[in-house]
């Protein structure tokens, strides 16, 4: 005879669905992640083959954060509106398309477009995915690390599974992609064991055509003055990481090669990838009580002083020591302005100030990373280095400056 589950057991099997549900979002969120950081050892493959310079390179990097950040702007909130399965599902079959751009590549230009998709799928899975372990976890510190991990440890093995596999497989600019295709479809199977979380309760008594329309809408901010001043803050600091990030998702990989005499592309690729690794790991292995704003401005701080000093006294083991310092920084603001943002939002605009938190931190792409192109070819590879890193020291200084006294701790 059939009986009704006890209590206890309907519990434990609740929180395995939750569990697998996490994984499960988390796994497209790391894989969507990765795809942006793939290209990262093959730029210099791709500028010998087709003759671009750093300026060019430049571009193609900034292509993505073109995608990303138009991304945010229109569609910031559409998984608030349409739920979070469908969005997670599209931002997977993009970065499929981008991958299989890539792989068919034979120009300029068919880069250029592939490297859109890569930054519109990051765009619509960065608020989403982190909106959706938010409202499964429902505990604010643990979904940011769970956020952060699965936002950087994608970056982090996109670029050191790339360098891997460009020293040693033939055609790595098209067998890189090829590999990751298989890995989408892995992730598109793990997609149908996500939940959908968005919170619905807006539909009951109200106007449910205008809460399901896809809200397309400027940046949004939390209410009242020093909650405002405390999210700016950290979008200013994470904006600053960015500039770190831009610098080693672009041009490091040649100078490493040019400059350092690095030829390797594992080492490119993990010397890269250094910089996400020991974001990651500042993340889970650092005491939630020093993942401060003023702990990562100092980290970042020292991390681009060992650089530049790698740089001009052209050595590559001080050149890592530098990129485990400001990895360690990257991964200390991102989270802690993670942290911030989920303690300012309200269930109805989660996506939404996400997005806008986001944007931040790939606007902070835009400028730095250009202003180094165009610096690299007028001055050389030492003086635009220095350049970029009086520029990310001065806008962390704003923001730090910026988000004294105002931080919700307590909440974050």
């Amino acid at each position: 005879m059939l009986t009704a589950a006890h209590p206890p057991d309907l519990t434990a099997r609740r929180h395995a669905h939750r569990l697998l549900a996490v994984g499960a979002v988390a796994f497209v969120y790391t894989v969507v992640m990765a795809g942006g950081t793939l290209t990262i050892p093959l730029y210099v493959l791709w500028a010998s083959r087709y003759g671009f310079g750093p300026l060019t390179t430049v571009v193609v990097f900034i292509a993505y954060v073109v995608g990303v950040v138009g991304t945010l702007l229109v569609a910031g909130s559409l998984s608030d509106a349409i739920g979070r399965r469908p969005v997670l599902a599209l931002s997977l079959a993009l970065t499929a398309l981008s991958a299989l751009g890539f792989a068919l590549a034979d120009g300029l230009t068919v880069l250029l477009i592939s490297r859109v998709l890569s930054g519109v799928a990051t765009g619509l899975v960065t608020a989403t995915a982190t909106s959706a372990i938010t409202e499964l976890v429902r505990v604010h510190r643990t979904a940011a690390m769970l956020g952060t991990a699965a936002n950087v440890g994608g970056l982090s093995l996109g670029v050191v599974a790339a360098g891997v596999l460009a020293q040693c497989v033939p055609a790595p600019t098209h067998t890189v992609f090829w590999c990751y295709l298989a890995t989408c479809a892995v992730a598109g199977v793990s997609w149908l064991g996500i939940p959908e979380t968005a919170d619905k309760s807006a539909d009951k008594g109200g106007d449910r055509t205008t809460r399901r329309r896809p809200r397309f809408r400027r940046p949004v901010l939390p209410d009242g003055a020093s909650r405002v001043r405390s999210f700016v803050a950290a979008g200013v600091l994470v904006a600053a990481s960015s500039g770190v990030n831009g610098f080693f998702s672009s041009l490091a990989p040649a100078f490493l090669r040019d400059d350092l005499g690095v030829s390797n592309f594992a080492v490119i690729g993990v010397g890269v990838g250094a910089l996400f690794l020991s974001a990651l790991l500042a993340q889970i292995a650092m005491p939630a009580a020093l993942l401060r704003s003023d702990i990562g401005t100092a980290l970042l701080a020292v991390g681009m002083i060992v650089v530049e000093a790698a740089l001009w006294t052209r050595s590559a083991p001080l050149f890592i020591v530098g990129t485990v310092f400001a990895g360690a920084a990257v991964g200390t603001l991102f989270r802690h302005g993670l942290a911030v943002t989920a303690a300012l939002c309200d269930p109805g605009n989660r996506a939404e100030l996400t997005a806008t938190y986001f944007l931040f931190l790939y606007s902070g792409l835009v400028v730095p990373v250009l202003l180094l192109g165009f610096a690299d070819q007028a001055v050389g590879t030492r003086d635009s280095s220095a350049l970029l890193a009086a520029l990310v020291m001065s806008t962390a200084l704003v923001g730090l400056v910026l988000g004294r006294h105002t931080e919700p701790t307590s909440d974050a």
